[in-house]
């Protein structure tokens, strides 16, 4: 492969808007989006809305964000593969055929590296079980099945491994794991692929070209409208779907519950928290919830004063407690009988004269200048001396009147004890007005007695009372309550149903204009990508068809994803007849368009996906057919990884007919299952090749050795160096457009090596030293001499064969750059 025809380089940074896509390839629609967005005039809510639904801020797992190539496969003991057999790939644009007989193990490889990507095989969809009964090796079954693939990650240093194995007989139950350089290992579970597995499936054999084409309309619409790679924007609007029918169908539901509530309430209308519940659900605008949750807690609403609050002022009432009561009166009994006793005794008359003697004494201190009694008029009676014997006499009589004292005392303290027990509470119940007055009115008893025989009436009379008040008033309540208890938790569920619909509206007038905002973008998208798919598809017919008398004028979808009825419509003429695409068709024309249709999905500029498996296209088509073909999936190698398995030599000579270059591998297989894969020839080896024959001429001419076998060499450099490049490029996660801009512009020799070396053109002049380095001092006069074949006095070899050895060993020492490079 000469610099010209190295693959054009197609860079996957979806989320990157500002990285252009390829020409012929739509923008990312994850970059459309975030630039509509920032355009548009919506809602901040609305606009958080679309982001959420299209995955922004979401854990992506493990998932690579750059492309995917396959750098080798490696299957043991599944399907035709006994002991492992390696496929070893260059991991980069380019066509590579695996091609071998029947039943030598191809389609082992192909269904492997699609098994181990997807964990099903798409050959046994639909199949009787029988059919994938024997999918484990039948000679080798000492180990367990395992298929391991290697991969180069955009981006990454180092390559990724990701491996799927089973310990059973069952296909279904594998178990499958990536580890990628910085990652570490983790189930493939986590690694987020299956979505775009499923819009730009890469994997394609002679069974997904029959099912393409033969499939019912709905699935040939939904496998083409998945093409245009708007299946991001369909899996977000079927997300803000979700999410409104959800919040609709609560709406609903709340709304379809209200008219049996707002019945049973109707029900209890002497239960006045019936009553408030149902002002409050049948409340203008929005139900009153607070009330609605106030009632369900059980407490009074405001300006409760009705009956259900005087029954649970009565349930509540508490009257005298009259073990408290009779202990009060009985020591207030017991001070009257005390006080009673000592009447007329000499302890009273002792505290009578005492009290008596007392006043003297005071009026003596009063007016100490008078001596005369004031009760008979005796003068001279009240001097000093009277006093000092008054006070002595005070306090003997004093001594003898201690006992009437205490009683006094202990009876005023008895009599208050008894009026302390009465209390008022904040509201009585009318059935209690009069016997709560009675028993407040022992508050203004002075007398002990009368004291002592009211407050024991009015107190029992309250007691018993309250205690019948209170009995009735739970009695009703109990009956209330256990009709209200049969509400409350209906009410409660659906106050909260309500509540949650009341204040998710807003978001779901959000969703709605989110929901319509990403229809209207997609109807747009769809229309634009519609049109250049269908062209694709159109320039990919005209080099399949070949001598075909069909021409595919159009092809277009009717309807919509969420559309009863919808179709792919392809429209064709016959000799310029119009006609029905799958009527007229031939199976090999059938099969050219089913190709037609699946390349551009897999080439989409979505797809994270830099390769494409595909198995037997070759199948019912004929020689002309298989030339365009080769065409075909050359323009396909330049910006993909194309794998091809056939049995059919048609493809492999056809590329080799048409000069189109083709890494090619050759499929053995040996007895019980020993598979090997062996390469035929690569742009590097054909080159070599070439250069080794030429130099087995006998009598080579002088030109021949001086400047074509210097070219032939030159030209194995040119790739093996632009290999490295790729490899170095990709895994330096830049973009890939920028490789392709280099290697146009890399029209020497040394330039085409300082990107290999240094991915940078403009470093020539550090290449020699590089060389001399990595391939040892001869390196740089081999370079030389393949530039020498070039100009007119040409390369100086004086041993041909020992030349083309030592440019073959420079070669692959510098087609793969280190995993640090």
């Amino acid at each position: 492969m000469t610099v010209t025809e190295q693959p054009r380089q197609n860079a996957h940074h979806p989320n990157d808007p500002a990285r252009p896509a390829p020409s012929d390839q739509p923008a990312p629609v994850a970059g459309l989006v975030e630039t509509r967005l920032a355009e548009e005039a919506l809602s901040e809510p609305v606009k958080v809305l679309l982001k959420e639904a299209m995955g922004d801020g979401e854990p992506r797992g493990t998932s690579p964000a750059g492309r995917i190539y396959l750098e080798s496969v490696a299957v043991a003991r599944f399907r035709g593969i006994g002991p492992r057999a390696w496929l070893k790939l260059s991991p980069r644009p380019g066509v590579n055929l695996v091609v071998g007989r029947n039943g030598s193990g191809k389609s082992s490889i192909a269904e492997g590296i699609e098994t181990a990507f997807t964990g099903v095989n798409m050959r046994w969809q639909g199949q009787h079980a029988m059919r994938s009964s024997n999918w484990r090796n039948l000679h080798d079954t000492d180990g367990r099945p395992e298929i391991e693939v290697k991969l180069a990650v955009e981006g990454d240093t180092g390559r990724s491994t990701l491996t799927r194995t089973w310990e059973g007989d069952d296909f279904d139950a594998s178990q499958a794991e990536l580890k990628r350089p910085g990652h570490g290992r983790v189930p493939l579970d986590q690694a987020d692929w299956k979505q775009d597995l499923r819009d730009f499936r890469p994997f394609l054999s002679y069974v997904d070209l029959d099912r393409m084409i033969s499939g019912k309309p709905s699935e040939m619409y939904d496998a083409i409208a998945t093409i245009l790679g708007l299946g991001q924007l369909s899996a977000a609007d079927g997300r803000l779907r979700q999410e409104a029918k959800a919040l609709e169908d609560a709406d609903k539901a709340a709304k379809a519950e209200l008219p049996g509530l707002k019945e049973a309430l109707y029900e209890l209308e002497d239960d006045e928290r019936a009553v408030q519940a149902l002002v409050a659900v049948d409340t203008a605008g929005s139900p009153d919830f607070e009330t609605v949750e106030a009632l369900v807690a059980g407490l009074p609403a405001d300006g409760d004063d009705g009956l259900l609050a005087g029954l649970r002022a009565e349930a509540e009432v508490q009257g005298p407690e009259m073990v408290q009561v009779h202990a009060a009166l009985d020591r207030l009994r017991n001070a009257l009988a005390d006080v009673e006793d000592l009447r007329g005794t000499g302890a009273e008359d002792a505290l009578r004269r005492a009290e008596l003697l007392e006043r003297a004494v005071a009026h003596h201190d009063r007016h100490p200048d008078a001596a005369a009694c004031p009760v008979c008029g005796t003068d001279g009676m009240l001097d000093p001396a009277w006093a000092t014997d008054a006070i002595a006499q005070i306090a003997a009589l004093r001594q003898e009147a201690e006992a009437a004292a205490g009683a006094g005392s202990e009876l005023r303290s008895a009599a208050r004890a008894v009026q302390d027990l009465v209390h008022t509470p904040r509201q009585i119940p009318a059935a209690l007005a009069d016997p709560w007055r009675a028993w407040t009115a022992c508050r203004t008893i002075s007398d002990p007695g009368e004291l002592a025989q009211r407050a024991h009436e009015a107190a029992a009379t309250l007691a018993d009372a309250c205690a019948a008040v209170r009995q009735n008033a739970v009695r009703e309540l109990e009956k209330r309550d256990e009709r209200w208890r049969g509400l409350v938790t209906r009410l409660a569920g659906w106050a909260e149903r309500a509540r949650a619909v009341e204040a998710n509206k807003p978001r779901l007038r959000d969703i709605r204009k989110a929901s319509t905002w990403i229809k209207t973008l997609a109807a747009e998208l769809r229309e634009q990508r519609m049109e250049g798919f269908a062209d694709q598809s159109q320039r990919i017919w005209e080099r399949l068809r070949q001598e075909s008398n069909i021409d595919l004028k159009a092809v277009s979808l009717k309807g919509s994803e969420k559309a009863t009825v919808r179709k792919l419509v392809m429209d064709v003429t016959v000799d310029g007849e119009e006609a029905s695409a799958l009527s007229v068709m031939s199976q090999g024309e059938q099969h050219s368009l089913a190709l037609s249709l699946f390349l551009p999905r897999a080439a989409t500029a979505d797809s994270p996906f830099g390769f494409i498996v595909i198995d037997d296209p070759v199948q019912s088509m004929d020689p002309a057919k298989v030339n365009g073909l080769a065409q075909v999936l050359h323009e396909l190698g330049e910006h993909r990884q194309v794998v091809v398995f056939t049995h059919d030599t048609r493809l492999q000579r056809a590329f080799t007919s048409q000069g189109l270059p083709v890494t090619v591998f050759e499929v053995e297989r040996a007895k019980s299952s020993k598979v090997k894969v062996k390469p035929v020839t690569d742009p590097v080896r054909q080159a070599l090749d070439d250069a080794r024959a030429l130099a087995s001429t006998g009598d080579l001419p002088s030109a021949a050795r001086t400047h074509v076998l210097p070219s032939l060499c030159r030209i194995a450099l040119e790739n093996a160096f632009l290999e490295a490049a790729w490899i170095r490029h990709h895994r330096s996660g830049a973009p890939e457009d920028e490789l392709q801009a280099a290697v146009g512009s890399a029209d020497k020799l040394m330039k085409v090596a300082a990107l290999a070396l240094f991915g940078d053109a403009g470093r020539t002049g550090d290449v020699y030293r590089e060389l001399r380095t990595l391939c040892g001092p001869r390196a740089v006069d081999l370079l030389k001499e393949c530039q020498n074949g070039a100009h007119a006095t040409g390369a100086q070899i004086t041993d041909p064969h020992r030349f083309v050895d030592d440019i073959e060993i420079m070669a692959q020492k510098v087609r793969k750059p280190g995993v640090t490079a």
